[in-house]
């Protein structure tokens, strides 16, 4: 800077005091992000779970691109690490007597307890690597290639047509449910209900799914084309009757016989 001119010298400057400090700040959360990773992963051992680690190891490979981002990775895995260890005290056993009876029930009910206390203590240690991750990403002075648009979805035939932004927005969405419980179904089609539903259509049946507050996306419910008992239908202009086969979610629910959607617009509907 300084040999091409003052104004380029105090550029140059404003630019090295930029990477000192971007690199000290970025060096520093980039070792407390390893640290605490390397310890989640010791306390997510403890589970043994290895669907848990796996879903976990998943999360973790995907580096924020920031702060906000790292801020909303790691209250995704805290709730997710509560929610998942509470779940467990009573999944766990049951699986555990499906496969090996009292004993594994046992097996089970010991796994659960553990889970309940290492699952949200992991959530809580992966919260802060994720942090220390999103500050290590906004403190660097690299930028990254971010793509315009979602990749394009290519249908079964494997022709390539015109681009649609809206297939391309539905087929990542259905990859992104519940960390990819649902990416064996293939996607057909998809409606916005209201600012947080969505209702999905695959080639194998229906998804009714939520988006949560730090961006999750969940699925409420879901039915298989096999389940209906008669073809949907629109019911008051804009609500949509999906009648399906009985249905007996748990003793604490009545009995299922399909679902209705309220959608915005008759015109949504219709489509749908």
């Amino acid at each position: 800077g300084a040999i091409q001119g003052p104004e380029e010298f105090v550029e140059g400057v404003t630019i090295g005091v930029k990477a000192l400090v971007g690199g000290a700040v970025g060096g520093i959360a980039g070792a407390a992000s390893r640290i605490t990773g390397t310890m989640a992963k010791g306390v997510a051992a403890i589970t043994m779970d290895e669907e848990f680690q796996q879903k976990r190891r998943e999360a973790m490979n995907r580096q924020p691109t920031g702060l906000k981002e790292g801020l909303a990775r790691g209250g995704k895995g805290l709730v997710s690490g509560f929610v998942s260890g509470i779940t467990g005290i009573v999944t766990k056993p049951i699986k555990g007597a499906q496969k090996e009876g009292a004993v594994g029930f046992f097996k089970g009910f010991g796994k659960g307890l553990v889970g309940a206390i290492a699952r949200p203590t992991g959530g809580i240690i992966d919260m802060a690597s994720s942090t220390f991750q999103g500050i290590k990403r906004a403190a660097g002075t690299s930028q990254d290639v971010v793509s315009l648009r979602p990749p394009r979805f290519i249908h079964e035939d494997g022709v390539i047509r015109p681009y649609k932004e809206r297939e391309g927005i539905g087929s990542q969405m259905l990859l992104k449910i519940e960390n990819g419980r649902f990416a064996k179904y293939r996607y057909f089609a998809h409606a916005k209900v209201n600012d947080s539903d969505f209702f999905m259509i695959t080639k194998r049946g229906i998804f009714f799914v939520t988006k949560g507050t730090f961006g999750q996306l969940t699925c409420e419910w879901q039915y298989l084309f096999e389940e209906f008992t008669k073809d949907p239908k629109i019911v008051g202009e804009r609500r949509l009757r999906i009648e399906a086969k009985e249905r007996v979610k748990s003793v604490f629910h009545a009995k299922e016989f399909g679902k209705i959607i309220n959608f915005k617009t008759p015109e949504i509907a219709e489509v749908s």
